[in-house]
């Protein structure tokens, strides 16, 4: 790993925001501030590819979340924020019961759109 895709890795992390690459770019060149936005897309794209990030589309934008374990997104439909629910027993419940003829789930992302407090 790269130390520009540590860093990117990191601040996802320890971030809860969601962010852009446009801000994740921002946060992350002020400590590397020779790193240029397309080497922060081709990494957050790697990170994504990898299964280490999450990307969510909310509109036109992509946003990323590197908050481990299992958990729910809940995006406003108002703002466009975007929350962390944190349930993993629902999400744990889903990944046990889903069941399909012909169809294995490896991955379960829930999303739920609804208003926040912010409106």
């Amino acid at each position: 790993m790269t130390t520009q895709r540590l860093r990117i890795m990191e601040y996802l992390r320890r971030t809860r925001t969601h962010p852009t690459a446009e801000q994740v770019h921002r946060a992350i060149s002020a400590e590397l501030p020779t790193i240029t936005l397309a080497t922060v897309y081709r990494n957050l794209n790697k990170l994504t590819e990898g299964g280490s990030i999450i990307r969510l589309k909310v509109g036109n934008t992509y946003h990323y979340d590197g908050k481990e374990g299992d958990h729910i997104h809940g995006i406003c439909s108002a703002t466009g924020d975007i929350v962390d629910i944190d349930q993993p027993e629902l999400v744990r419940y889903v990944k046990r019961r889903l069941k399909h003829p012909g169809f294995t789930p490896q991955d379960i992302r829930i999303i739920v759109t609804g208003t926040c407090d912010k409106r």
